[in-house]
């Protein structure tokens, strides 16, 4: 038996923060609800990105949707342990309000299963909720703790073309935050890409953004003032948000109307109270997010199986100077013991 305070990994375990799990089982009952505006990534993507994805997508389909045929991978890249989350593109957050809790049951079971199966080998890390209803959103939060053992959740940055700083939503990150489970924030596009359909622009610009805007509206609304405690992690190495943070400083010594709801800390403060993963594919830039944040707010990420993933997540860090061989340990895995109470 593991004991309060005390972890079932090894500090030395390599982790990754970042990985999806698919439950296809979902797609049929949702199918009816289905509009493509209601999915910004697919609607603003160009039709040669489209027909590549024809092509990609058969190369991942396994490890996407089978968890053991992901061990050999992970073998391959060195990761112990990989933290699942539910795949972005099953939010459902379009769905009736009913419908989509039972979506995310469906899903959450799924990856709680795989947990189950390879308890070595995976954790329950990224639960879906259905955040169009915040009180059903509470509840599935209640039940992949209590019942299933997440220890977290995963949620875009916009539901339903709401965003996650409005009052709508201030109950359930006090459940949430009173819960003191993490929240990892992953964006399935950027719901204003009328001008990112070529270049796989979605993705590449879309994704990033929509994680900076989500992250700078929440900081701006007084949101982590309210809930000190929340821990909110930032895929994708936080998108562009540590990388152009004195601007957001400057606005908030310049502009009033930016400091109503946070007056005394500028928002870099809470920049460096969030976690982030790494993301970022160079090593100049993961350590200039490390010299940002602090060693400690950062995590191993790789996306996998997809494309845009990071396919030697190990390396990358090791590739990193001026980090002392402890940092590497705790980016490769005791952050992520810490930070999600494995």
């Amino acid at each position: 038996m593991v004991h309060p305070g005390q972890s079932r990994f090894d500090s030395g375990t390599t982790i990754d923060v970042h990985c999806h799990l698919a439950t296809p089982k979902t797609k049929e009952p949702a199918a009816p609800h289905f509009r493509p505006v209601d999915e910004p990534y697919d609607y603003f993507m160009g039709s040669d990105s489209k027909q590549h994805n024809t092509v990609m997508f058969p190369t991942i389909v396994e490890a996407l949707t089978s968890p053991a045929a992901r061990l050999e991978h992970m073998d391959r890249m060195g990761v112990n342990v990989q933290g699942l989350a539910t795949f972005v593109s099953e939010y459902y957050y379009w769905t009736p309000a009913s419908l989509g809790a039972d979506l995310a049951r469906m899903q959450n079971d799924n990856l709680a299963q795989a947990v189950a199966d390879h308890p070595a080998r995976f954790v329950g890390l990224g639960a879906t909720v259905p955040l169009q209803d915040v009180d059903l959103a509470i509840a599935e939060l209640d039940r992949v703790v209590d019942e299933l053992g997440f220890r977290g959740l995963q949620i875009g940055g916009t539901i339903a073309g709401h965003n996650l700083d409005e009052p709508r939503f201030r109950p359930f990150w006090a459940a949430v935050e009173a819960k003191e489970v993490p929240v990892i924030l992953h964006p399935s596009g950027y719901p204003e890409s009328q001008r990112f359909g070529d270049y796989f622009l979605t993705n590449c610009i879309g994704n990033p953004l929509e994680t900076m805007v989500a992250a700078t509206r929440m900081i701006f609304s007084g949101l982590f003032e309210e809930h000190p405690d929340l821990k909110l992690v930032l895929l994708h190495g936080g998108g562009y948000l540590p990388f152009y943070s004195s601007r957001a400083d400057h606005t908030w010594k310049v502009r009033p109307e930016t400091r109503v709801k946070i007056p005394d800390h500028s928002p870099s403060y809470y920049m460096k109270r969030l976690f982030y993963d790494t993301m970022v594919f160079q090593p100049l830039y993961l350590r200039h997010l490390i010299e940002i944040v602090g060693f400690d707010r950062v995590m191993i990420g790789t996306d996998f199986p997809f494309d845009m993933g990071e396919d030697d997540p190990v390396a990358l860090v090791d590739s990193v100077e001026g980090l002392t061989e402890d940092q590497r340990v705790a980016i490769k895995g005791a952050n992520a013991i810490g930070v999600f109470g494995l």
